[in-house]
């Protein structure tokens, strides 16, 4: 069985740096502006986390925080703590390490979105939904969610992704719904665009967002990328 393909994410907003990075391809955030680089960064296994560097732009090492999240489809994140420099600039932060065991099938689905909203070491909050090839519309896509709640990772029965687009089909705001097994009220997060950006990849439209996230009393930072066919005209 060949290795599971790796992604990383981090999100600094002290310096206001962040990124989102895989094989072939890396974003770059400083504050609201972003930097599109035809390459990926070098992921290697470090004492039980990973180190990710790009030359000339950043090197950090990434270690869990909690144990894997579960996400449907042979798909796993990581919460991580994260350390190194971007440009130069010393950084401490949290981010995201992905684990890819099989890729996506393209041929079955119009659409997949990612969301992680991560507010300290002990609250986070994932979800992963996939839609399928020619269903109509949000109530029938596949959503899968896990919440981080006090270090404990908590089951999540039901997860629900809203959000507003601008006129060109890019998030611009969100909220998820989590419901939890024996609690009356979803958890709740609401979101709104840092910065972002789009690409195309492998005849993938790209959209992908850096999010300030609240839930409850509690701030922080994540991202929201939606992925779809090229050919699908359609918001998704």
């Amino acid at each position: 069985m060949s290795a599971p393909a790796l992604s990383i994410a981090f999100f600094d907003p002290r310096h206001g740096l962040h990124c989102s990075a895989r094989s072939g391809a890396t974003l770059l955030f400083e504050g609201s502006h972003s930097n599109v680089l035809p390459h990926g960064p070098r992921i290697e296994p470090d004492g039980g986390g990973w180190s990710a560097e790009l030359e000339g732009s950043f090197a950090v090492t990434l270690r869990p925080i909690a144990d894997a999240a579960a996400l449907g489809d042979g798909f796993f994140a990581h919460v991580c703590g994260v350390e190194g420099t971007v440009g130069g600039q010393a950084i401490s932060c949290l981010g995201t390490v992905g684990e890819t065991e099989r890729t996506p099938r393209w041929e079955d689905l119009d659409a997949l979105r990612s969301v992680s909203a991560i507010f300290d070491c002990d609250h986070a909050a994932l979800a992963v939904s996939r839609r399928p090839r020619g269903v109509p519309g949000h109530g029938h896509e596949q959503v899968v969610g896990w919440v981080l709640d006090e270090g404990r990772p908590l089951p999540v029965e039901k997860t629900r992704i809203s959000t507003v687009y601008d006129g060109d089909g890019r998030q611009r705001g969100a909220g998820l719904e989590l419901w939890i097994p024996d609690e009356d009220l979803p958890r709740r997060v609401s979101g709104t665009v840092v910065a972002g950006s789009s690409l195309s990849m492998e005849g993938l439209d790209v959209h992908a967002a850096v999010f300030r996230w609240r839930m409850e009393n509690r701030g922080g930072s994540g991202a929201y990328e939606l992925w779809r066919r090229a050919s699908d005209l359609a918001a998704a």
